[in-house]
């Protein structure tokens, strides 16, 4: 049917045409079903709620049909379905099963903007947990978690952990990830810290104690399917919860979790943990992550010294200056306590490091990042100095802080240093004006070039020649 047709028949909003054209959608194409189903629902008015009374009398594939552009109507005009609030509730035990979830999730977005939407959420607890049984996708097992949680539904729990076992082989996937955050929201709300401490270690006999006596015995039989159900976990599902939290935009509160996996017996849940306590925030203390630096695993010391670097100066800026100074610990950590100073912005430390340093590479590193935080003319003079005197194996590395630090316009700085020196250290700053009049060739080392003085521009351009190439 065309839809300038269907328009003309209902344009007149009466309750029996509109009746008839819900009717019509019977013998509607399926190629043009959606259309006119949505040119239903745009009329307003009683639109929805005949399409919604119409529903038990149609097959189960036009049900779907139309519950599908109902729940996307009301998930942009959530007001808009106040109204039917009740309407869409009388009518989910008469449609299709494949409809339900649709439905539910309709209203879960309603309940959004109505005023005691909560409890008017509550006394389809039921539904939900049977929709969450029933293999939904997991855009409506979501919306089903959130009713079944305002409802204070404490049975879902082992399937909703059942559901995110499923789903963490595949986080990379958005509708993956939002249902194990939103599962890990509800779990928290429904379970406490005990229960999510259980997620990252079911064998922490700690966690079971604590969850028994926050439980007060009175969900044995629950806590039995619990475990039952985390019985199917292994440590990868535990990194996957902690890499999300993270990940989570919504800095999500969950420092028991990162608590206990802090003290798994499996290095790379322990990482993800160290890694995760830079969203904790004040919920935990670095002194968690400083008996880290004592793991016997490598890759656990390496992200726990990069996350104390996510802690404020006042807290850990003497642990990380210490580190770096450690004579006894392997290169890797010392370069990872430097690169946490230069995440706090830590100058002073810095500067600290690489005047007491007995180690080239942890010096070259340290007052390469420090010149970075410093004033820029006083980072590039810093450099220059280094260069011109440290053994020749450390060059590649002071490049590195160059290149990262010089623009073509400290041109004039360069120019001076080769002027104030001489000897060897004079041959050390000309091999580093050419390297860096190559890498940094094109307009604006020209025109840096022309603004030297006479007698400078003379002998940079014996060196370097006349750069006239343009940056591509």
């Amino acid at each position: 049917m065309e839809k300038s047709k269907v328009r003309k028949q209902v344009d007149s909003k009466s309750l029996p045409e509109l009746k008839r054209a819900v009717k019509r959608l019977e013998k509607v194409s399926q190629k043009r079903l959606n259309d006119a189903i949505c040119d239903i629902i745009d009329l307003g008015g009683y639109s929805v709620a005949v399409l919604l009374e119409s529903l038990k009398g149609f097959s189960p594939e036009l049900q779907l049909a139309i519950v599908k552009k109902i729940e996307d109507f009301l998930y942009f005009h959530p007001r808009k379905g106040v109204k039917l609030f009740d309407r869409i509730k009388k009518v989910i035990p008469d449609v299709d099963e494949s409809c339900r979830g649709h439905l539910l999730a309709a209203l879960s977005d309603i309940s959004e903007t109505m005023e005691g939407g909560e409890d008017a959420l509550s006394a389809l607890a039921d539904e939900a947990a049977e929709l969450l049984s029933s293999g939904a996708d997991l855009m409506r097992a979501s919306k089903a978690i959130d009713i079944a949680v305002k409802a204070g539904k404490r049975d879902i729990i082992p399937v909703v952990i059942g559901l995110m076992i499923k789903s963490v082989s595949e986080t990379d996937n958005y509708q993956n990830y939002h249902f194990i955050e939103t599962s890990l929201l509800a779990l928290k709300r429904l379970g406490g810290e005990p229960l999510l401490r259980l997620l990252i270690n079911h064998d922490s006999e700690s966690a079971l104690r604590q969850i028994r006596l926050e439980w007060r015995n009175k969900y044995d039989a629950l806590l039995a399917d619990v475990m039952k159900s985390l019985a199917g976990a292994d440590s990868d599902f535990a990194q996957v919860l902690l890499k999300i939290i993270d990940l989570s935009e919504f800095n999500l509160p969950f420092s028991a979790m990162i608590s206990e996996g802090l003290t798994h017996p499996d290095k790379w849940v322990r990482q993800s943990a160290a890694s995760s306590m830079q969203k904790a925030g004040d919920s935990l203390e670095p002194e968690s992550l400083s008996r880290l630096l004592s793991d016997d695993a490598s890759e656990v010391r390496l992200m726990a010294v990069t996350s104390l670097g996510g802690f404020d100066v006042s807290k850990t800026g003497v642990i990380l200056e210490d580190l770096a100074l450690r004579a006894s610990e392997s290169f890797d950590v010392r370069l990872n306590a430097l690169y946490a100073l230069y995440s706090q912005k830590n100058l002073d430390s810095l500067v600290s490091v690489y005047k007491q340093c007995d180690n080239d590479r942890v010096y070259v590193n340290a007052i390469g990042l420090a010149s970075l935080l410093m004033p820029h003319s006083g980072g590039v003079s810093t450099l220059i100095d280094v260069y011109a005197k440290i053994r020749e194996e450390m060059l590649p590395e002071v490049l590195h802080y160059v290149m990262e630090l010089f623009e073509p316009e400290d041109l004039s700085l360069l120019a001076s240093a080769h002027f104030a020196v001489s000897g060897a250290a004079r041959e050390r700053v000309i091999g580093l004006i050419k390297v860096f009049a190559e890498k940094k060739s094109g307009d604006r080392l020209n025109l840096a070039l022309q603004r030297l003085g006479d007698a400078e521009r003379s002998a940079l351009k014996l060196l370097i020649g006349d750069k006239t190439r343009t940056n591509g």
